[in-house]
C-alpha cells in the first residue's frame, strides 16, 4: 500500500534541493545557545523543564550547612539568612557552571560531564549504604519555549531561502 500524489511538484523539489545542504551551523548554534540559556535560568528559578518547582532542600541538608551555629543551640541571624536564601543545586555553582552545549552534524547537545549530575536529574539513593534519598530535580530537557524558539529560527531561515 502506498500514497501517490499528483500535481506540479517542481517548486517543492526545488526547495528540497536547496535544503539538501542542511540547516546552517549558525541556526543550530542559535538554537543550542537558547536551550543553554534557559537551562541556566532553571537554576535561578528552581524549576524543571516542565515548569514544575523542584522539591525543596531537606531540613537535614539545611542544618548540615549551618552545623557550626547549631552547636550553640540556635541559629545566628547570618545562618538564618543563608538557610532562607539557599536554593537547590547551586551550593557551589559547580553543576550550573558545568552545563555546556555542542553542535555536531545535525545534533545539538546541552548537558554536563559531572558524574553526580545524574542523581540530581533523575533522583535516587546516595551516600553510605544508599540511605539518603535524593529527589529528582531535572535541570536538563526541552521546554515549550525551546521548541517555539527553535521553530521560529528555522522558519526565519527557511523564509530567507
Amino acid at each position: 500500500m502506498g500514497v501517490r500524489l499528483r500535481g506540479d511538484w517542481r517548486d517543492l523539489h526545488r526547495h528540497l534541493r536547496r535544503l539538501s545542504g542542511g540547516v546552517p551551523e549558525a541556526v543550530k548554534r542559535a538554537v543550542a545557545e537558547g536551550v543553554h540559556a534557559r537551562t541556566q535560568r532553571r537554576f535561578e528559578e528552581s524549576r524543571g523543564p516542565d515548569g514544575r518547582p523542584w522539591p525543596p532542600l531537606s531540613p537535614a541538608t539545611l542544618l548540615g550547612e549551618v552545623g557550626r551555629d547549631r552547636a550553640k543551640g540556635s541559629l545566628s541571624a547570618r545562618a538564618q539568612r543563608r538557610v532562607a536564601l539557599r536554593k537547590p543545586l547551586i551550593r557551589t555553582g559547580r553543576l550550573k557552571a558545568s552545563i555546556g552545549w555542542k553542535v555536531a552534524g545535525n545534533a545539538i547537545a546541552v548537558g554536563t560531564n559531572l558524574v553526580y549530575a545524574a542523581i540530581h536529574q533523575f533522583g535516587g539513593r546516595a551516600g553510605r549504604g544508599r540511605k539518603v534519598r535524593i529527589p529528582a530535580r531535572p535541570f536538563l530537557g526541552l521546554t515549550e519555549e525551546d521548541r517555539r524558539e527553535a521553530e521560529a529560527l528555522l522558519l526565519e531561515w527557511l523564509s530567507r531561502r
